[in-house]
Formats: C-alpha cells, structure tokens, sequence
C-alpha cells in the first residue's frame, strides 16, 4: 500500500495532476490490525504511517460482494462489506488468501482444510514414501507453521538435501521396489542463513536431525522507498532479538531482497532501477 501511495504522490501527480483528486487510497482488513505475526508496536507504527499519507483504514471489515450499479448512464463498481457500508472503486488490489487448487481439492491425499497433510519428514502418509507437500499446500498437524515464502523456501532446501543424500540411493522405478517404503533421511542441516554466502554458518549454528525444522529468519515488511519495518524479537539467527524501523529497516529489507535474486545480472540491474526511480521517477508510460 505504501508503494501504491508512493507511485501516485510521486509519478501520477507529476503526469497527470488533473487525476489526483478523484484518487482515495482505502485499506480493508478483516481483522483487528495488520501485520498480526509482528511485534505490536511495529504494527501500531505501520498504521500511524499510513494514516500519515492519508490512506483510510478500516479493521474488522470484511468483503461481502462486489456491485455494478448504473448512475446517469456511468457505471460504478461499488464494494459492499459485511458491516452494511460501501465504497465506490476505480481499480481493486486483492491480496487475501486463496482457495487451494483443484489439483490439491481434487486429488485423494489426505486434507486438512484443503491442504495437503505431511508429517515431520514432508511426507504424505500411507504413500510409502513416495509423495511429498510442501509451501502454501502442505500442513503439518504436528507443526503449524505460517504459509509464508521462508517456510517454503526451507521445506525445498530441506527436501533437495533428502533427495540427493538419502532417497536417490532407492531406485524406485525399479519393479522390485514398487512394495519397499522409502527410508527415511539422515540427518539434514536447516537452512537458518537467509544468505547462499553465509549458508557454511547453517552447521555451526544448527542442530542437524532427520526431521525438518523451521528456522525463524525475523519479519520484514517494506513501507515504500525509505521506511519499513523489521521484527527479529523471535528470530533463530545470531543477531540482536530487537526490532527496526524506518531508513534501517529499509536497508536491511532491501538488502536481503537483493540476496535473494537468482542472478548477478539482476543483482546489478535492480539498484540501478531503483536509482533511476528516485532521480527521474518511475516509468510509467504504459500507465
């Protein structure tokens, strides 16, 4: 949402100035606040500097339908919450959760509100071995853990390590194995650094065991150029079990997301857009 705010007070208001006052930015969240796995503080933060640039927020309210209505010819796409009120929108941007996939509805594996359920190795049960889940489609009655990128991102180290260490020494296309369960893995490190430099760190600061464990890298949240927000109050990694704000948080956020690009090329070319973006603004001539 602050990135939204930025590109409209930055860009859109320096080409099309005439537009500005037909433009309202409104948050709606179903629940009590935003940002709910962060220390409370930083979300307080977070609203007070939204209400700062203006952006209505409304908590508690959730999204009952969508309208089309016709007034003196112009039509008028109206959002209706379960609240009883209404507000007229130009362009809506929904990030709420999503429905599972048919393939996973669909399918005859094990569900657990429509998601996949794995045990402690990411396994699907009664398949001797055979299907794994991991990511937003996979949950774990033993460990609940938060459908987020990290999350997935580990499950998938974890799960490449398994394969290429232990399972790969199965041949399970070969017919006298079809009945032989899949043993299970060794030992296999977490993947706790959030950086491929510094991964060597994983098995010093970890403990290696079969089953995977989820490390918490902290919480990051990006406020548009310049601010953001960072909880490390619960993280696993060695640093300072503190939270920031503002300029540094949008360094460390900024930073990490440049470690996570899958080329140099792209390490390069993205604070070189950014840059353009703060000297000449964002390019917006497909606008």
């Amino acid at each position: 949402m602050s990135e939204l705010h930025d590109f409209i007070n930055r860009d859109v208001a320096k080409w099309y100035p005439d537009l500005m006052k037909h433009i309202k930015l409104t948050l709606v969240e179903a629940g009590p606040g935003i940002l709910g796995s962060f220390d409370k503080a930083l979300s307080d933060y977070y609203l007070q500097k939204l209400a700062e640039k203006n952006i209505d927020v409304r908590l508690n309210t959730a999204v009952a339908g969508i309208d089309e209505r016709y007034i003196e010819g112009e039509q008028i796409t109206v959002a209706k919450f379960k609240d009883g009120s209404e507000v007229n929108f130009g362009c809506m941007v929904w990030s709420a959760g999503l429905k599972s996939v048919k393939l996973i509805s669909n399918s005859t594996l094990p569900l657990d509100r429509d998601r996949v359920v794995v045990d402690e190795y990411l396994r699907v049960p009664d398949t001797k071995g055979r299907v794994y889940a991991l990511g937003d489609c996979a949950a774990s009655l033993s460990d609940k853990l938060p459908p987020t990128a990290t999350v997935a991102e580990q499950q998938a180290l974890y799960l490449s390590e398994c394969f290429n260490k232990y399972y790969s020494k199965l041949d399970v296309v070969d017919e006298k194995n079809r009945d032989v369960e899949v043993p299970l893995p060794g030992n296999v490190t977490p993947a706790l650094m959030p950086w491929n430099a510094l991964s060597f760190l994983n098995k010093i600061l970890c403990k290696s065991a079969p089953e995977f464990q989820y490390k918490n890298r902290g919480a990051m949240a990006s406020m548009g150029f310049g601010g953001g927000v960072t909880d490390l109050k619960k993280t696993d990694l060695p640093s300072p079990k503190t939270t920031m704000s503002g300029r540094a948080s949008y360094l460390v956020w900024s930073s990490t997301y440049l470690t996570k690009q899958l080329s140099i090329q792209n390490m390069i070319l993205i604070p070189m857009y950014w840059f353009k973006a703060l000297v000449f603004g964002r390019d917006i001539s497909r606008f």
